[in-house]
């Protein structure tokens, strides 16, 4: 079928097989951009601007959103830019303020703003063609921590991205072991602000005032308890331009939880951003919403009563709740086979997970509110986790060390 997304997926399939046309455009493409990047330095680096992106110029959300709001209220009169693939999109799923700048990246603007900044923050690591000048300050707060997944350099398919490596002068972590992947993974060799991640800080807090109005912007009913359901994308899907398959009938996981905790409760799904959706049977009674769209995973972490995972790294922020995770991961070897590699195999930490419905229903059975706090202290401890409600604020106390407002 005709349609922009399938002439992509055609570049793309193409350049993987014929690299000398991929490299001979790539090379171009990078020249010119980088050209253009200097020509806008030359204009001279404005110590007051700050830009932000955030998963890939995708979105307006986790830790440069925490750090870009913590930002705005310690020094009002930052410069603040947004870049994006499509500003228009962005502009109607997200709400944006007025005096955050959004720029389309790719044009002019977005070449000015990001080759003139003082400060760059990103959670996604830059393209290898990026040389940032010497004047510029590259804060990386990564969208993950207690991963389970490689990245970049420890990966099968091997991203040859040196952006991380070569400028990031800071970056963001909440654990012992995410300050080795960082190593491992990026080969950053810079300094960390080593008190957590930003977007974890609303659910170190606890504030029943967060969980009040997050629970009134998602229109669920009072008293009813939350189930999270956040599955990883798998490439396989991906590739095949088809929507993930979900190996859970989750409206009898719900009767269970009812029948267990003797109270009502919904389960709030949401796909991966970059999956096509999640294919569900069955409706669930009405008991099931659909939170894909929901622009910021830590608020819906934040009113979660539990999580069902596989190997997505909300795993790891969610255990900072205390409350029960299971983690589905029936299908573990072929995803490690098939999807991405492991560095962290599920089954070797002290999460509690199951490869069949039968043994997911057993956990959830005999799971307690004070087993589920200990088996997450227990996780958390694992990883050596040090997050302290502060990481937004302390991220953005450094940018502003690094801002000259003359």
């Amino acid at each position: 079928m005709f349609s922009v997304a399938n002439i992509k997926r055609s570049f793309r399939e193409y350049c993987l097989t014929h690299k000398y046309p991929y490299r001979l455009l790539a090379g171009w493409f990078h020249r010119n951009t980088n050209r253009a990047l200097r020509e806008a330095r030359r204009r001279g680096i404005d110590g007051n601007r700050a830009v932000f992106s955030s998963y890939n110029m995708r979105a307006y959300n986790d830790n440069p959103y925490y750090i870009c709001e913590a930002l705005r209220a310690m020094r009002p009169g930052t410069e603040l830019v947004w870049l994006f693939k499509d500003v228009a999109e962005a502009r109607a799923r997200f709400d944006i303020p007025e005096d955050v700048r959004c720029v389309g990246w790719g044009t002019p603007e977005g070449i000015d703003a990001l080759g003139r900044a003082r400060v760059i923050v990103d959670n996604w690591q830059k393209y290898d063609w990026l040389r940032l000048g010497r004047q510029q300050i590259y804060l990386f707060s990564p969208h993950h921590d207690r991963s389970f997944k490689h990245g970049l350099f420890t990966r099968k398919d091997r991203l040859y991205n040196r952006a991380v490596e070569a400028y990031a002068t800071m970056a963001t972590t909440g654990s012992d072991f995410n300050r080795r992947f960082l190593r491992k993974a990026y080969h950053f060799k810079g300094p960390f602000i080593d008190v957590g991640l930003p977007r974890n800080d609303i659910l170190v807090r606890g504030d029943p005032a967060d969980a009040a109005r997050i629970r009134e912007r998602l229109g669920v009913e009072d008293g009813a308890r939350l189930l999270l359901y956040a599955p990883t994308f798998r490439d396989a899907d991906t590739r095949r331009g088809a929507q993930q398959a979900v190996p859970l009938d989750l409206g009898h996981i719900l009767d269970v939880l009812e029948l267990t905790t003797g109270a009502r409760w919904l389960c709030l799904y949401r796909a991966h951003y970059l999956s096509l959706g999640l294919a569900l049977d069955g409706a669930g009674d009405g008991r099931l919403v659909d939170v894909t769209c929901y622009p910021e995973m830590a608020e819906l972490l934040r009113v979660a009563d539990a999580l069902i995972s596989d190997y997505s790294c909300c795993a790891g922020d969610f255990l900072l709740r205390g409350k029960p995770i299971w983690l589905y991961v029936a299908d573990v070897d072929d995803y490690a086979a098939h999807s991405r590699a492991l560095c962290v195999n599920p089954l070797d930490t002290p999460y509690w997970c199951a490869r069949t419905p039968e043994a997911l229903d057993a956990l959830i059975r005999r799971t307690t509110p004070e087993a589920a706090a200990a088996n997450c202290r227990e996780v958390l401890d694992f990883y050596g986790a040090h997050e302290t409600g502060n990481a937004a604020v302390a991220a953005a106390a450094y940018i502003c060390s690094k801002l000259d407002m003359n």
